[in-house]
């Protein structure tokens, strides 16, 4: 498994609306590792990881644990239950809704028992009802989920939070609310990637960079989003940044450093995350594009591209598909 630096930034990043327990030191480092692990798609290896701060309280690793096991199933087993309800009885407003799905194949396996989806549902809603009107924007971004409205999606996202920036110019983009200006739909669209990007968002970085280059924008304002989402983990912007740095091809004007093309490509070749992300595949890509890069250097320079992995490894956050809280 592909070495986890900087952990506690990506952890930041990604969980820091959510409150957690009191841990020991080495339960917050399983916590940690296995959160990275989940967002590397790597639904097993996570699990005895996040039991370990899960069984101690913390409710976000509760919330994941259960998401792994579900995902790992395919279904919410009594196991995954059992933890969203632990996460849930803390006020996981994901993990409520989770509960009141009544597509989920529980009901078919037989697996869902406990309190009801309906009631579930309803404390959910009245929650974040009640966080949402004290500005909280997971808060609003949950009522969206739970189909009360577009309009509280353009609350989160007005209100700066990137996640929902992001979220909101995909529906924007795949012809979701109303434009009574057909072509302000394209600005909007426009307006909230580069807002998530701007936010710091590395998944909103790539999909503004990706719009970009859609939309024939200029290829150096492309590399340099290309570029800060790589640096910030996205594990399919190091990909591409990789071969773009090493001239395999040269599409954004960046400068040839095959060094740096190596190292990166190296990380990737030996990522080993899974599930929906397909570790595996790009591990193998990977691989492939070693050779066509390391045809260009010596071995001095490779070796020197195997120790720009190690430090950019301890420089910065660990790979990551920015999975999204409630998706799959």
């Amino acid at each position: 498994m592909i070495k986890c630096t900087l952990i506690g930034a990506l952890c930041a990043l990604l969980f820091s609306t959510i409150a957690v327990a009191q841990l020991t030191e080495s339960q917050q480092a399983a916590r940690d590792k296995g959160l990275v692990l989940y967002q590397q798609s790597d639904w097993h290896d996570s699990q005895p990881l996040l039991q370990v701060a899960a069984a101690a309280g913390d409710r976000t690793a509760q919330y994941y644990l259960a998401e792994a096991i579900r995902l790992s199933k395919r279904y919410t087993t009594v196991e995954a239950r059992k933890w969203y309800e632990a996460a849930a009885e803390q006020g996981d407003l994901y993990a409520m809704l989770r509960l009141s799905n009544s597509s989920d194949l529980c009901h078919q396996m037989g697996t869902c028992t406990g309190k009801a989806g309906p009631e579930w549902r309803k404390n959910a809603l009245k929650l974040a009802h009640e966080r949402a009107e004290q500005g909280d924007t997971e808060a609003m971004t949950v009522l969206y989920t739970a189909s009360q409205g577009l309009g509280w999606l353009e609350k989160a996202a007005e209100a700066g939070d990137s996640y929902a920036q992001k979220l909101l110019a995909g529906v924007y983009e795949d012809g979701g609310g109303w434009f009574f200006i057909p072509g302000n739909r394209q600005k909007a669209v426009k307006k909230w990637f580069k807002a998530s990007a701007e936010g710091g968002y590395p998944l909103g970085m790539f999909s503004y960079a990706n719009y970009l280059f859609e939309n024939n924008g200029s290829k150096e304002e492309i590399g340099y989003w290309l570029k800060k989402a790589a640096e910030g983990g996205h594990i399919g912007s190091v990909s591409t940044y990789a071969l773009h740095v090493a001239h395999i091809p040269n599409g954004f004007g960046y400068p040839i450093d095959l060094i740096k093309g190596y190292g990166l490509t190296y990380l990737i070749s030996k990522f080993e995350g899974g599930g929906a992300g397909g570790g595996a595949g790009i591990a193998d890509f990977g691989k492939k594009s070693l050779v066509k890069i390391a045809a260009k250097m010596t071995p001095d320079e490779i070796k020197q591209g195997v120790a720009f992995a190690e430090e950019w490894e301890k420089t910065h956050p660990p790979l990551s598909y920015f999975v999204p809280v409630y998706g799959y």
